[in-house]
Parts: C-alpha cells; structure tokens; sequence
C-alpha cells in the first residue's frame, strides 16, 4: 500500500474521529441544560417533574405537601408499607396505570397550594456569606 493512500485513510479517520468528538461534545451540552432546566424546574415546584421512580417522602419534600396529604390523595390508609415504594410501585399495586397516579399526585398537589397559599416555599436561596479556606489550615479567606 502507498503511502499516499496511508495518508488518505489516516486523514479520513482523523476527521471521522474529529466529527463524533464534535457531536459528542454537542450532546453532552445539551444533556447538561437539559438537566439545568429540570433542577430549576424542581426548585421553582413545578409538578410537571413528578416521575415514576419518585417516592411518597421525596416528592413531600421537594414539592413542600405534607407526606399524610399524598398519602389521602393516592387514597393509601396504610403509608408505612408505602414509605420506601415509588410512585410505580405503587401504580402496580392499585392496577392503575403510573400516569393516572403521576396525574392525581399533581392535581393533588395544586389542590393543596391553592387551599394553603402561604405554605408553599418555591425557592430557597441562601443570602449568607461564604467563607473559602484557604489551602492554609485554620486560616480564612472573606
């Protein structure tokens, strides 16, 4: 084989190379906003984000409901087998489909907010300052 041939394989794998890097990099920034975009979504209280694989106590304290309240909209009188189960789990136990259970858990939800209006906290944001060590033990940087 020729070296200029050599050159021509080599040259076009590079450039293969060079193109899935550049579209690699292009999907991991977009799966990263993506991400960016659920967490604020998840911090401003957006029910939208309720997803199969969420429990009953996360879901109380990411969307700020008392855990007995989603226990009475999912109509589940015993919560303590229910405590570790996720919202899938619990679909497959009632035989209902996990949309219908995601679906009653929002409304529930935004039933909740509009009867206790001031009980709802969407965002925390921390106003204290930070203090940074330095790489010196026991020393602080303002």
């Amino acid at each position: 084989m020729s070296e200029r041939i050599k050159l021509s394989i080599l040259s076009a794998l590079l450039l293969l190379a060079l193109v899935f890097s550049a579209f690699t990099t292009a999907n991991t920034f977009q799966a990263v906003r993506n991400l960016q975009l659920q967490n604020h979504d998840v911090k401003a209280g957006n029910v939208s984000t309720i997803r199969a694989w969420m429990t009953v106590p996360a879901i109380s304290r990411i969307y700020h409901v008392p855990e007995d309240y989603v226990y009475r909209s999912l109509e589940i009188a015993n919560p303590a087998s229910y405590h570790h189960v996720t919202l899938y789990e619990i679909a497959s136990r009632k035989q209902q489909p996990v949309d219908q259970v995601i679906y009653t858990l929002q409304h529930a939800i935004l039933n909740y907010r509009k009867q206790h209006p001031g009980s709802t906290i969407l965002l925390r944001v921390d106003h204290s300052p930070k203090i940074h060590l330095s790489p010196i033990v026991g020393r602080a940087e303002p």
